[in-house]
């Protein structure tokens, strides 16, 4: 122990520096890994925990208009655990004049809970002051987005009026008598259940009422919604909506029939779909950063064991046996090793109240430092016996009988170095290639091969996040990869109502904006007995989602799905389904990228979800006959010529729409609207960034560690420069050349494996998404980080250059 702890001090004394950055570099790259890794599972698990904490309906049911004994009569289904019901009461703001705002502007829906929902069941969650207290008439909350678009605050006052629906005239309901007027207080501005992750499509500005305030405002209520707790869970969900089907209040009449349903467990589906490109991404990087953390510390330790071979050689001669001599190397990377893991423990707890990242964020339910032990136990463990394992190999295979047995033979010079030499290249920058390409032999020796290995490894690393994330950016820029294939979108009534064919015919077809427009239904079905949302087309249509697989729908026995709707059917294109009722078979066309379009709070198509087929066959498709006596699509959808500007477009599309709606305003013109997906991955911000930035960071600290390493094992070369007449700015300028080389070499390699690999998974990740699978290389910002990392690599030489020039060849040639 004696000879052990001697040769312990020894090293400590002489290379505590490289021990150190190999420690931190360890702490970085490690703490990193872990902290990605647990960020993504508790970024991705978040959203689970916010519903169980909000005590979330299985299921809510579109009721119509409110009807107390029709409410009970479901809460009383044996499935049916709880039972909690809102009512949407005709009114909302009044203006300064009094009259009521519907411009769309300053429009919120309001939404009284009539016995707890949003208060006890679907708990709506503020993320500034407070609920409402249950028994107030005056006191509301309202959502983020009603908040954003409207500018409103805690404590601010305004007058909602409610409308009696058989007094609205036919210009409007702007000019409808005000029935009743409640001055109300905003005391807390929040987040209903379903919003957390949501589609563009669903986003709307809501105002909260208590249900002291529904019990006023009864008789005034448009529609209802009732959420259901099941006992048995999503299990229990077709029983109720079989039971709950056809259920009439006289023969023919379909008041209390729902048109509509909303499964949470479909809500989850896509809510953790749009959570899963930012935890895979993370993942990912979490990944990358292990690996290359493995890569860059192990050759680090390997380096450190290589420099050793003379002390060992020593040790050996004072009568040390082989396994005392692999003892004593050990100890030195070995407690390197343990400290670096530690550190990096204390960087991923450190780091975990920055977790979960996207819009779940919002409503983390324990937020704070978190530690997922599943991941830093098993990475430390894994670090540990990993590096342990390099280290133990490398320590065996240097020592120096083995050294000696293997032969110290001269390793061939480097072509490039010749080619310096051949093109007049100063002495500078020939040796610091030299030290860069040729490992050297007997004591001088380096691991060149192993730096080069390491830069490459980063180089790899940091190309490859980045292209993976410009790629992410591009599809969010670009709304066609995610089914918006058009410009505008003419949407009646929320998605409830039908556009007039005709009117929309004489209107579109003479405008000299657009190129091509189509109408399109909303709806759902069963395929092959599950329950699918459905985009109703006219078969053979120019203008439709774009298709990844096969064609577009072309007659009426046909069906395009989309890609996690067909995964989910174990289907395949070319294969039938069974669409019904009425029972019909379809042959399955192509697979589409479907666009988040449907109607507001119902169940409506989104990324590979859903299917598009002839309108004849969406179940309700002529719902709209008897209130607007005609049948019509839901939406259009227009596609402008080249050249027209996309905001000029719209704004004269206004104009258009107010045309062919039954009354102005009826018809809202949209432009893409993002799914739940997309949203998220907007809200992240910079931290891909800050992460890939972190990585470089370690790359660097590992060039600096191997350049210091190099400088040491080559005191003697260095000493003869300075003895031949190198001066010491020369002999910093050998550095520099030799980082140099080394990112040069990194770059050359490592930059083409990292984008085909960014690329490769981004196709892989694109297709599991369900959009349009385009890859994007960063030309520009690749180009950017070479330039930068070698500016970098040579601040980084400074020290080992200063070191370098600071080599005395008196002392360190004595010996010679």
């Amino acid at each position: 122990m004696g000879l052990i702890g001697y040769r312990f001090r020894l090293t400590i004394r002489s290379r505590w520096r490289a021990q150190v950055g190999t420690a931190v570099l360890l702490s970085l790259l490690g703490g990193l890994s872990m902290f990605a890794i647990a960020g993504a599972r508790r970024t991705q698990s978040a959203y689970p925990r916010f519903l169980r904490a909000a005590n979330v309906s299985t299921m809510a049911i579109d009721n119509g208009s409110y009807d107390a004994k029709r409410t009970a009569e479901i809460a009383a289904y044996p499935e049916v655990a709880s039972s909690r019901t809102y009512m949407a009461p005709f009114g909302g703001l009044l203006r300064k004049d009094g009259r009521p705002d519907f411009s769309g502007q300053a429009d919120a829906e309001l939404l009284a809970s009539v016995d707890g929902r949003y208060f006890d069941q679907d708990r709506f969650t503020p993320t500034s002051g407070r609920l409402p207290d249950v028994t107030r008439v005056d006191e509301i909350a309202v959502n983020q987005t009603s908040a954003k678009r409207n500018g409103w605050k805690l404590g601010q006052q305004f007058e909602l009026g409610m409308i009696d629906e058989k007094k609205v005239p036919e210009s409007g309901p702007e000019n409808a008598p005000i029935d009743m007027r409640l001055k109300v207080t905003v005391v807390g501005v929040g987040l209903f259940t379903e919003e957390v992750l949501q589609d563009d499509t669903d986003s709307l500005p809501l105002i909260l009422a208590t249900p002291a305030f529904a019990a006023r405002t009864l008789k005034y209520a448009q529609y209802s919604w009732q959420g259901l707790v099941l006992r048995g869970g999503e299990h229990d969900v077709d029983a109720v909506r079989s039971r709950n089907a056809g259920r009439h209040e006289k023969p023919g009449d379909t008041q209390f029939s729902p048109r509509f349903i909303r499964v949470t467990a479909v809500d989850t589906y896509h809510a953790l779909a749009a959570e899963r490109p930012l935890s895979i991404a993370i993942a990912l990087f979490g990944i990358v950063a292990g690996l290359a953390g493995l890569v860059l510390v192990g050759q680090a330790i390997v380096r450190h064991l290589q420099a050793e071979r003379e002390v060992r050689a020593g040790l050996r001669a004072m009568g040390a046996a082989p396994r005392v001599s692999v003892a004593a190397a050990l100890v030195a990377p070995l407690l390197v090793i343990v400290a670096g893991t530690l550190g990096a423990l204390g960087v991923a707890l450190l780091g975990s109240p920055l977790m979960p990242l996207g819009r779940v964020r919002r409503v983390e339910v324990a937020r704070g430092v978190h530690a997922d032990w599943a991941v830093l136990g098993l990475g430390a463990l894994v670090l540990v016996l990993i590096l342990a394992g390099i280290a133990v190999a490398a320590a065996v295979r240097e020592d120096p009988q083995r050294v000696i047995a293997r032969g110290n033979a001269a390793a061939r010079p480097s072509r490039v170095v010749r080619a310096a030499q051949s093109v007049g290249l100063p002495p500078s920058a020939v040796t610091g290639l030299r030290m860069a390409l040729e490992p050297g032999a007997g004591r001088t020796a380096v691991p060149v091969r192993s730096v080069m290995a390491s830069t490459v490894v980063a180089v790899f690393a940091l190309v490859s996040a980045v292209t993976f994330g410009s790629s992410l950016r591009t599809l969010v820029s670009h709304p066609r990869l995610y089914g918006w294939d058009w410009d505008a979108t003419l949407v009646d009534n929320a998605g409830y109502g039908a556009v007039r064919t005709g009117s929309a015919h004489k209107e579109l077809d003479a405008d000299p904006d657009v190129s091509a427009w189509a109408g399109v239904f909303f709806g759902s079905g069963a395929v092959d007995g599950a329950n699918i949302a459905f985009l109703g087309v006219t078969p053979g249509a120019s203008l439709h989602p774009p298709i990844v697989e096969g064609r577009s729908v072309e007659s009426p026995d046909e069906i395009a799905i989309g890609s996690s709707t067909l995964r989910s059917l174990g289907k395949h294109v070319g294969d039938s389904v069974v669409v019904g009722p009425p029972a019909r078979t379809l042959r399955i066309v192509g697979v589409v990228t479907l666009p988040t379009l449907g109607v507001v709070h119902g169940e409506h198509p989104s990324l590979g979800v859903g299917a598009m087929l002839d309108y004849h066959l969406v179940p309700g498709y002529d719902r709209n006959r008897e209130t607007a006596g005609f049948v019509g699509p839901n939406i259009l959808l227009v596609r402008f010529k080249d050249g027209v500007v996309l905001g000029d477009g719209r704004t004269r599309l206004r104009t258009v729409a107010d045309r062919i709606g039954r009354f102005p305003g009826e018809i809202l013109i949209t432009g893409p609207q993002r799914p739940a997906e997309i949203v998220n991955t907007t809200d992240i911000g910079a931290s891909p960034q800050v992460l890939a930035g972190l990585l470089g960071v370690a790359a660097l600290l590992s060039l600096g560690v191997a350049l210091g390493t190099s400088v040491r094992r080559r005191r003697r070369d260095l000493a003869l420069l300075k003895a031949l007449g190198f001066t010491r700015a020369q002999t910093a300028a050998t550095v520099r050349w030799q980082a140099t080389a080394t990112i040069v070499v990194g770059l050359a390699i490592g930059v083409p494996i990292g984008v085909a690999v960014g690329r490769t998974l981004w196709v892989l990740f694109a297709r599991r998404l369900a959009v349009v699978p385009e890859a994007s290389t960063p030309v520009a910002l690749i180009a950017l980080i070479g330039g930068v990392a070698l500016m970098l690599g040579n601040v980084v030489a400074a020290v080992p250059g200063h070191v370098a020039g600071r080599v005395q060849p008196a002392l360190v040639l004595r010996s010679e």
